[in-house]
């Protein structure tokens, strides 16, 4: 068998290497490839066949093909090469691994059996969606144009409504509306009796060119009973307008009439005005303020001023100011002159220290207290339906009677027809003193000293010998009704 020709093999010798050109082929193979041959009877002698391929078990002994038995494809003929010098070396024995003959995590499914899979890691199951990259056609889908599309949204239709239910619910909110309408359009309309309706001269205030002529009319106004000017001349506070009526003026004046009038001339430019005039009998000096409109007219700071009406009032006692009624309110809108307050009934009146003055706009004292009295007539009627309630109580057949000045009692049983009771002091009633009650103006009070003789049988054969009930009490009644109704109490 010809051998063929290698190329050259160098040869290390200590640092220096030494290229072999034309040297017989040396007898130690394994010296050449610089590999550490088997052990004796391990594996055959590497072959000098020059096709790769792996190495086959039970190739002859004697097989010099080098670079067939390392699966390296040969050099070209005539080309020298490095021997690997430093392959690993295989174990003594070594062959590949057999096929297992049982099934593991890993085999397929038809031979794992019922053996569980292989279980994969977290991070591979993991769904990474792929983020839009900027610059894609607008058409593209944000996963990306080779994401698959979107299913398409599929809407269920509705189920149509009966025409009558819509034909019904739209009738009944017309009808509703339609009612309402009616309602709205009929229903009654409380308007306060205290609002006045500002007249044309409110309106339109006069064309003052100094404030000393505003005072002038003001003052001239109200002495004159025009109330409607006079407020023409300035604004009116926030309070109630009750009295801001021709007829609380002209009680006014019919009670203390505004005369001599005297407003002292000022320049044009002047806030403060001096103004003197007689309120009844009253003299009055006043400085009133006056304030330039932005039209460039004149007028009076305030042509009223605001008083706190803060009395306590009973609700059946009515508040009846300059003939006007005023309601529950808290503050009082009034001009200079008089204010005289009355009840409109005839047992009750307010007492004479309610009737106030206002001189003039500067007067700002709260109406805190509104004592009411009983009239003479009053007295009358009540000291009358007293006298007659305690006679009847004296007739009475039974020991304690109801709503009476009496309070008998007794450990025997009386004969009711046989009770008498006579009056110690005649008549204890007329000189009482009636008051209204300080809870309750509406109720009148007094106090009546009751001293009487008691006697009764408890058969035929036993009488008391007489036994004196000497008590006060109290009688009361609503003032405000016109028959009395006498009330006795402690």
């Amino acid at each position: 068998m010809t051998q063929p020709t290698s190329p050259p093999t160098p040869v290390h010798t200590g640092s220096s290497t030494e290229t072999a050109t034309s040297d017989p082929e040396p007898d130690d193979v394994w010296g050449v490839t610089r590999l550490t041959p088997p052990p004796a009877g391990a594996t055959a002698e590497p072959s000098r066949d020059t096709t790769p391929g792996p190495v086959t078990p039970g190739t002859e002994d004697g097989d010099d093909d080098v670079w067939g038995r390392t699966h390296l494809a040969a050099p070209p003929v005539g080309e020298a090469a490095e021997t690997p010098a430093a392959w690993p070396e295989p174990g003594p024995g070594w062959k590949p691994e057999a096929v297992p003959e049982h099934p593991t995590a890993f085999s397929p499914p038809e031979e794992r059996g019922t053996l569980p899979a292989a279980e994969v890691p977290a991070q591979i199951t993991t769904l990474v969606v792929p983020k839009p990259v900027r610059g894609l056609p607008v058409d593209q889908p944000e996963a990306g144009r080779f994401a698959a599309p979107a299913e398409p949204e599929v809407r269920v239709g509705r189920r149509p409504r009966p025409l009558f239910l819509v034909l019904g619910v739209a009738l009944a909110v017309v009808a509703g509306f339609v009612a309402y309408g009616a309602w709205d359009s009929n229903r009654p309309v409380s308007v306060p009796t205290d609002i006045i309706v500002p007249s044309s001269a409110q309106a339109s205030a006069p064309k003052v060119a100094r404030g000393d002529l505003a005072v002038k009319g003001y003052l001239t106004a109200l002495a004159a009973g025009d109330i409607d000017t006079a407020l023409s001349y300035g604004p009116v506070g926030g309070g109630s307008r009750a009295l801001l009526v021709p007829a609380a003026l002209q009680a006014s004046l019919a009670a203390a009439p505004i005369t001599n009038i005297n407003v002292t001339p000022a320049d044009a430019t002047a806030s403060t005005i001096h103004a003197s005039y007689q309120l009844g009998t009253q003299a009055v000096v006043s400085y009133y303020k006056v304030v330039k409109s932005d039209d460039g007219n004149w007028q009076l700071a305030s042509s009223t001023t605001t008083v706190r009406l803060s009395a306590a009032r009973s609700d059946r006692v009515p508040l009846i100011v300059n003939g006007e009624r005023v309601g529950p309110v808290v503050e009082l809108e009034l001009v200079p002159g008089t204010y005289t307050m009355t009840t409109g009934l005839p047992y009750l009146a307010y007492q004479s220290s309610t009737k106030i003055t206002v001189p003039d706009l500067a007067y700002a004292k709260p109406i805190s207290d509104l004592p009411v009295e009983v009239t003479s007539a009053g007295k009358d009627a009540l000291v009358a339906a007293t006298q007659a309630s305690l006679a009847a109580c004296l007739d009475y057949q039974q020991l304690s009677p109801p709503n009476c000045p009496m309070n008998e009692h007794s450990l025997r049983p009386v004969i009711a027809s046989t009770i008498k009771r006579e009056l110690v002091v005649a008549d204890p009633v007329s000189g009482a003193q009636w008051v209204a009650d300080a809870a309750d103006a509406a109720v009148a009070s007094a106090l009546i000293p009751v001293h009487y003789r008691f006697s009764a049988s408890f058969d035929a054969n036993t009488t008391t010998s007489g036994t004196d009930y000497n008590q006060s009490w109290t009688a009361r009644a609503d003032a405000t009704k016109p028959v009395l109704s006498i009330e006795w109490g402690h």
